[in-house]
């Protein structure tokens, strides 16, 4: 592909800037919520991007509780088994704080979606590797958010078009 052709998309400091404000609006807002509104919010978000969720019935404070399941293939029945943990923004979960909830996925024999508006350490990343769970910090759930305006307005699009070289070779030319 010759340089004339070629697309280039850049992103300029405001707009990466606006994009960081977005996601910190969102967390601030995030962490405004009850526990149970979290957990509300991440059912209708998973939802959303396209996945069936079965809300756990039973209420559980422990940090063993399965709040939710996805069901991954309909035929095979391989069961995602969701938590989310709301807390303070900035608050850390380690790899401690997750063996309960790794305990109880792994005596199911699916695997773990912990979601929270917080961070994980990197020994918690590195146990959820090992447990198949699949994590979701802060700022991937207010990206994931964004990505499928869930609780965002589009303000503005813009698509700006050029010429498809290729798109022309499958069409006779006037000779």
């Amino acid at each position: 592909m010759n340089e004339r052709s070629e697309s280039k998309f850049t992103i300029n400091n405001n707009e990466a800037s606006d994009y960081e404000n977005l996601v910190n609006q969102i967390l601030a807002r995030v962490e405004e919520l009850s526990s149970a509104g979290f957990e509300q919010l991440i059912t209708d978000l998973l939802i959303r991007m396209g996945y069936e969720v079965y809300k756990n019935a039973q209420r559980r404070l422990s940090y063993s509780a399965i709040h939710g399941i996805i069901i991954e293939d309909g035929p095979g029945y391989k069961p995602i088994y969701i938590q989310t943990r709301k807390l303070k923004r900035g608050s850390i979960i380690t790899s401690w704080d997750m063996q309960a909830f790794g305990d109880a996925v792994a005596r199911k024999g699916g695997r773990g979606l912990l979601v929270t508006n917080a961070n994980f350490s990197k020994p918690a990343q590195d146990y959820a590797k090992t447990q198949k769970m699949i994590l979701i910090d802060g700022t991937i759930l207010a990206r994931l958010m964004i990505v499928h305006n869930f609780c965002v307005n589009v303000k503005e699009v813009v698509e700006i078009k050029s010429i498809d070289p290729n798109a022309f070779s499958d069409y006779e030319i006037k000779t």
